[in-house]
């Protein structure tokens, strides 16, 4: 059997778990204040009439939301099977199925081509961000939003001490899944060497959220 060095099957197992209640809470309450941000941050930017690639996107309420915020289509992609049947379900619901598209898949090895590209809270569950921030700039012609956890600061401590507690209680349970503190000025340096230059970076509470423009033409093997 091959080896998984990202456990995506377990990562694809906790966030099975957690596809239905992360739905409802949504129809239920919204969008969160950091997700807000990025939405935000989107619309300022020029979010009518491009088309979106939403990176672990979940039951995919941010993609849905920037299809009624005026982009044209939208593509979203997750490692849980159950999140992209409600995903798919909710679009059916909401009337937007003939824009939006929603597919299982690893997005660190499935590019899809799009005006802007998106990660919000992936990035802190995956283990090898060299090979998401890789993806999705070479997705991405325009820009490229994200959401970490607030790794500086005075917020620092607190959120490393939180995302030990939550490491512990996974240990404990005998899971693959972790939560994951990359080093901000790497993922700013590999952006960088991908022809992108931040453009905004805001805070919510936990979460750092951060905007960057491509500045240089698209990338050679982005035919």
């Amino acid at each position: 059997m091959a080896s998984d060095p990202v456990h995506t099957k377990e990562i694809a197992e906790t966030f099975d778990e957690l596809a239905h209640d992360r739905c409802c809470k949504y129809k239920s309450k919204g969008l969160t204040a950091s997700t807000e941000v990025l939405l935000g941050l989107l619309t300022e930017n020029g979010l009518v009439g491009k088309t979106l690639l939403d990176i672990g996107c979940g039951t995919g309420f941010f993609a849905l939301e920037t299809l009624r915020q005026g982009a044209s289509s939208c593509i979203g992609v997750d490692l849980s099977s159950v999140a992209i049947h409600e995903a798919n379900e909710f679009a059916r619901e909401s009337g937007l199925q003939d824009r939006a598209k929603f597919e299982v898949a690893n997005a660190a090895s499935a590019q899809h081509a799009a005006d802007i590209v998106v990660m919000d809270k992936v990035l802190c569950c995956y283990p090898d961000a060299d090979s998401l921030l890789k993806t999705a700039s070479g997705s991405s012609s325009e820009l490229l939003g994200f959401v970490v956890p607030r790794d500086e600061g005075l917020m620092r401590p607190l959120i490393r001490i939180g995302t030990g507690l939550i490491n512990l209680v996974e240990r404990l349970r005998r899971t693959g899944f972790r939560l994951y503190l990359h080093p901000l000025g790497s993922l700013d340096r590999l952006l960088v060497d991908n022809g992108f230059q931040q453009s905004s970076k805001a805070k919510s509470r936990f979460w750092l959220v951060f905007l960057y423009k491509r500045t240089e033409p698209d990338m050679p093997e982005r035919r």
